[in-house]
This record gives C-alpha cells, structure tokens and sequence, in this order.
C-alpha cells in the first residue's frame, strides 16, 4: 500500500463500506431503520435508559445528532424518552424496538461475516483491539490535552 492510504482513510473507506451494506441488507429486508437509527437503538437495546448525552460519548456523535436520531426513532414507535431530572432524558427501548432488534442483530451479524470473508477469527479479534486501543489512546491524549 501506498502512502496516500493512510491509516484515517482505510479505517473511514471500511467504516462507510460497512453503513452501506448494512444499510442496503436492512431495507431488503423491508426495514425502515438507517444505520444511524440502529446504532442508537443498539445502545437501548443492550443498555437501555441511557440518557443522550451517553448516548452520543458512546458513539462518539454530537448531542444534536443524537437528539434528532432518537426523535425519528420515537416516531416510529422503537423508543420512548422519560424524564429522569430536570433537563435530562431517558432514553427507553419499547416492546416494538426489543423485537425489532434480534432481526436486525441478525442482518448486522451477517454483514459483518461477509466484510470478514477470507479473515482468519484470530486476524478478527485482533483488529478489534487495534481499533478498541487505537481510540482508547487517542481518547486518553485529548481527555489530557482538555486538562
């Protein structure tokens, strides 16, 4: 590989690869959930009240992204917002979202063993780690820089 595919480029050509086929095998399967939507309601899903201001740190998303994804998603029925305190949400899966997600969980899983075609698991685990420590140490550089 050359020097014009940087490291920020492959993982950004992937990371978009990844959104288009995920997004293309949800609407084939006559889902109405973009990859933006998902993301947020796997959140709920697996950790269900968090607030949006959690929800966007754990997605690394801005505050309003997340407040109009979570507003497309409580129009189509999947989450609720209850408020905890004042100027804080919580944001609740409801019966409809936790039966939509083990469907989607599937597509998404699928997905990702095609983007895995011909990667060893071991090859797998590790490019995990590396992206896991890759933005664990960048994180802990601008937490430092904050200071």
């Amino acid at each position: 590989m050359d020097d014009f595919y940087s490291l920020g480029l492959l993982v950004s050509r992937a990371s978009i690869a990844l959104s288009k086929s995920l997004n293309a095998a949800i609407v084939n399967e006559d889902i109405d959930l973009p990859h933006s939507q998902f993301i947020v309601l796997r959140c709920v899903y697996y950790k269900d009240g968090l607030s949006q201001l959690e929800i966007a740190n754990i997605l690394s998303k801005d505050a309003a992204t997340i407040k109009r994804t979570v507003d497309n998603l409580e129009q189509k029925g999947l989450v609720t917002r209850t408020q905890v305190r004042t100027l804080k949400n919580s944001v609740c899966i409801t019966d409809k979202g936790r039966e939509l997600m083990p469907v989607v969980l599937r597509i998404a899983e699928k997905t990702i063993e095609k983007a895995f075609t011909g990667i060893k698991k071991e090859q797998q685990d590790l490019l995990r780690i590396m992206l896991d420590e890759i933005y664990t140490n960048l994180e802990n550089k601008n937490n430092e820089e904050a200071k």
